[in-house]
């Protein structure tokens, strides 16, 4: 997953465990924010990721 502001970026991975893969510009305090809120959400963001792939746009 890709988290992106202005000249901050940061990618984390969801599976098998959220953890962070890098960064750029975010200070800590921030990535730990930012992966807390990833934790708090890590199923529905694995199950919008996989209906993604899947090409279900959840539209007919």
């Amino acid at each position: 997953m890709h988290v992106d502001r202005e000249n901050k970026s940061a990618k984390f991975w969801l599976d098998p465990d959220v953890s962070l893969a890098e960064h750029h510009g975010y200070s800590r305090q921030e990535l730990r924010t930012i992966e807390r809120i990833i934790r708090d959400h890590r199923k529905r963001l694995c199950n919008e990721w996989d209906a993604f792939c899947r090409g279900d746009t959840g539209t007919s």
